[in-house]
């Protein structure tokens, strides 16, 4: 029988308690969670009371593996062998030993998982020894017999799987080989199994010990070569630091070299320099800044000669010629500069000195074109002022006239000047239009105003006086301040 079949390898989910991603979060579990599958292997988680199939397509932060509780991996090779061993009696002392080989292939992994078939040699063995009649088979034969007994049990399991196939949770299982063994036989195959089983483990031990020493020599190895590793960074690391420290004494060196000659020639070079102004300093002090000095000491010297030095000479007292003509002109440019200057600074002042007194006349005339505006605004008011009272006068003198001319009227109708002693005609002359002359402020006044006016102001009283209260005619008032027309019999007369 293959080891782990159908089940290859099972195992039993916690919570996942590993998150990925910085914004989901999301729960996930690790790869060593997932057991690897060969190529012909599937794994089947069970979530809750569902089984899922996995060809390998899911990965570990997918909602079925987080919520698994449990997975196992499940064979799927074909016809894959099976063997079953079982007992029956013989005709003498003894039994057969009947070995029958089945080929099993897994048709539903969900439900082998299911329904745990981890057994599947002991499912096989059940369903052997169910068939009806295979105990008998054998029981009258000799042990001698096994080939005729192999031959009626082989005949008997493919009768009986035609009738009845072989019926397991997710398995489909075919018959196979029938071997029936005497106790000899299985002695002897006992003995061939127990040897290859044992050949099969030193296999085993001595490629279990060979990886071993194998990996033991590849761990020392790979120590060696770190360690020669390290050696070899460590004297990379000594050498660059003795070329380092080498390299800054060499420089240290050639920098104090450079330096001590370096200072040497600049020491030199000052002695140089020195004797060099002396000699300078004492030819100025003895020649000064003369030109014709320094010609003679060249011409001395024999670095011109005679007729060089008289040319300098001569161009010399050419070029100071020139130069006291040039500066005169300067002079004469300069003093006509100066002239010009003070002209264009008189006509500026007075450019400005007009234009101050052009906006002071400016200013005055705006003034003035203000006042008289405001002047002129000022009569019109006044003027308009004493229209509006002369017109307010004249209505109110035309509404006292006509006041007057209707009691007049009145008052002859009634007959109330009948008993009078005063002239009816002289009150009816004496109502009429006011005369009005003009005051001194633009205004008409009355004539009997101006008239007071003239006499020493006792007009106005005695108008008043003749007119009354109201400012018309002589009208009498009673008592109670009440016109008084006269008070005669006819008065009981009026309304009547």
């Amino acid at each position: 029988m293959a080891e782990k079949y159908p089940l290859v390898e099972q195992r039993e989910y916690g919570r996942a308690g590993r998150r990925t991603g910085l914004l989901s979060r999301r729960m996930t579990r690790t790869d060593d969670e997932l057991p690897r599958l060969a190529a012909h292997h599937v794994r089947v988680f069970r979530v809750g009371v569902e089984y899922v199939e996995d060809h390998g397509q899911l990965r570990p932060d997918d909602p079925t593996v987080v919520d698994a509780g449990s997975v196992t991996v499940v064979d799927r090779r074909v016809e894959v062998p099976v063997v079953v061993e079982t007992r029956i009696p013989s005709a003498e002392v003894g039994d057969f030993t009947v070995r029958t080989t089945f080929y099993c292939t897994v048709t539903d992994p969900c439900m082998v998982v299911r329904d745990g078939v981890t057994d599947v040699e002991a499912l096989l063995l059940g369903h052997l020894r169910s068939v009806p009649g295979l105990v008998e088979d054998g029981s009258d034969r000799p042990i001698v017999e096994s080939l005729a007994v192999r031959d009626r049990i082989d005949a008997r399991l493919t009768a009986y799987h035609e009738m009845r196939p072989t019926t397991l949770s997710g398995l489909r299982a075919r018959h196979g080989i029938v071997e029936v063994l005497t106790p000899r036989e299985l002695a002897d195959a006992l003995a061939k199994e127990d040897d290859d089983r044992r050949k099969l483990e030193w296999t085993r031990d001595r490629e279990e010990r060979e990886q071993e020493a194998a990996l033991r020599r590849a761990l020392l190895e790979t120590e060696l070569e770190i360690k020669r590793e390290e050696l070899r960074n460590t004297t990379a690391l000594h050498k660059e630091r003795n070329r380092q420290e080498e390299e800054r004494q060499r420089s240290r060196f050639e920098h104090d070299t450079d330096a001590e000659r370096q200072e040497h020639d600049l020491f030199q070079q000052g002695r140089r320099n020195g004797f060099t102004r002396a000699e300078l300093a004492e030819d100025f002090q003895l020649i000064g800044a003369d030109p014709s000095a320094a010609d003679f000491q060249a011409w001395r010297t024999g670095d011109i000669t005679a007729d060089e030095l008289a040319q300098r000479l001569d161009r010399r007292r050419q070029a100071d010629r020139e130069a006291a003509v040039e500066r005169r002109s300067v002079d004469r440019e300069d003093e006509r500069w100066k002239v010009d200057r003070d002209d264009r600074r008189e006509a500026l002042t007075r450019a400005e000195e007009r234009e101050d007194k052009a906006d002071q006349r400016r200013e005055e005339t705006h003034r003035w074109e203000l006042g008289h505006e405001d002047g002129l605004r000022r009569r019109q008011e006044e003027r308009a002022d004493t229209e509006r009272l002369q017109r307010d006068e004249r209505d109110w003198s035309n509404d006292v006239l006509a006041v007057k001319a209707d009691l007049s009227r009145r008052a002859i109708d009634r007959g109330l000047f009948d008993s009078t002693i005063r002239d009816a005609g002289d009150f009816i002359n004496g109502v009429g239009d006011v005369l009005y002359k003009q005051r001194a402020d633009a205004r008409e006044v009355p004539e009997e105003d101006a008239q007071g006016e003239l006499e020493g102001g006792s007009a106005p009283a005695e108008r008043e006086k003749r007119t009354g209260r109201d400012g018309g005619v002589d009208i009498d008032y009673d008592d109670n301040g009440d016109l008084d027309l006269g008070g005669t019999d006819s008065e009981a007369s009026l309304g009547h």
